[in-house]
């Protein structure tokens, strides 16, 4: 860990205490020197550190920009082990992260974004993420599992989502089935959820799941094209302290508490709680029948069904108007209240 993420950690434990130059050197093990440069860098991120002449240092606030060395150590008082990156851009953690692990590499990690130049959301879709406004990040991971139930991850990843987003501004969220986490009436969030499988062994090599989060609403508002039915956890664009890396925590600890016993699907019931189209009419539109989703014209021969349920690998459950049941793969549609 470098000596500024030290030094930061440090002073994040810690708030409202003053430390020297020199007690932060010893602790840490390193020069007055270097401790002093650490400071003066943290402080050109935008950290609130204090200088006091015979008190030392202290931090009085933490702008809201990501921190691996913070959601690591957070995870590892919680018994986490994660490799954690953070970076300020990248063109997709998706992309990032399926190149390692096509490369061979079997740590489980995380990487987080606080923008994606080519986002990438289902059905070759992109996802829209300014800088400034959400926060984007992909975890790959090697569970023991087949390709089919690998999809599963989707459902576990927003539970875990809204029950973050949920612990952070302390209203209900809910889900629309299969990947999208709302609040408020509003999409904040989307997943995509992608692996490479063994055919010799019929189970997969590792899988990327990742998410992205809106957090606030950009300037100017959502582009046209998702302006309806795009929203943000926050409506206000005044900067939270330090929300990315909190939300981040949250999020990967749900995670991880549902990962750790994957097989036994305890987030499922989760997910039918917060599944608001259960019991609701909805239209289904085929793949290639419908441009999009989100705007676009409607079918030419639209399909209703109600909503029955959700079964146990998350296939909707559905009664068509002339009192069929089918049950269907988030595979093979895609969903519009109707």
């Amino acid at each position: 860990m470098k000596i500024k993420d030290q030094v930061l950690l440090l002073l994040e434990e810690h708030r409202g205490e003053f430390f020297s130059g020199q007690e932060v050197a010893e602790r840490l093990a390193v020069t007055r020197a270097s401790v002093w440069k650490a400071v003066k860098a943290l402080q050109k991120e935008g950290y609130a550190i204090e200088a006091v002449n015979n008190k030392g240092y202290t931090l009085e606030k933490a702008p809201d920009v990501l921190s691996a060395a913070f959601i690591e150590q957070k995870l590892q008082e919680k018994g986490i082990r994660l490799s954690v990156q953070a970076e300020k851009m990248v063109d997709s953690t998706n992309n990032v992260l399926k190149q390692y692990g096509a490369g061979g590499e079997k740590r489980d990690m995380v990487l987080l974004a606080e923008e994606q130049s080519a986002g990438r959301g289902r059905r070759g879709r992109s996802f829209y993420s300014p800088e400034g406004t959400g926060l984007y990040l992909s975890l790959l991971l090697h569970p023991n599992v087949g390709p089919e139930e690998g999809t599963l991850l989707t459902t576990l990843t927003a539970v875990a989502a809204a029950e973050a987003v949920e612990e952070i501004v302390g209203e209900p969220v809910q889900i629309k089935w299969v990947n999208d986490v709302w609040l408020r009436g509003k999409k904040i969030s989307g997943i995509l959820t992608e692996g490479s499988a063994s055919m010799e062994e019929g189970k997969l090599e590792y899988v990327v799941v990742g998410i992205g989060i809106n957090l606030y609403e950009p300037k100017g508002g959502f582009p046209e094209e998702i302006r309806e039915v795009a929203g943000a956890v926050f409506t206000s664009h005044i900067t939270r302290e330090n929300l990315r890396n909190r939300l981040s925590v949250a999020f990967l600890t749900n995670f991880m508490k549902y990962y750790s016993s994957f097989p036994e699907r305890a987030y499922l019931e989760a997910y039918r709680e917060r599944c608001f189209v259960i019991g609701k009419r909805v239209r289904i539109m085929q793949p290639g029948s419908a441009p999009s989703e989100i705007g676009g014209k409607p079918d030419a021969d639209p399909v209703y069904a109600k909503v029955l349920g959700i079964d146990e690998s998350c296939h909707l459950h559905v009664q068509y108007e002339d009192g069929r049941t089918e049950f269907l793969s988030s595979g093979e549609i895609s969903i519009k209240m109707g």
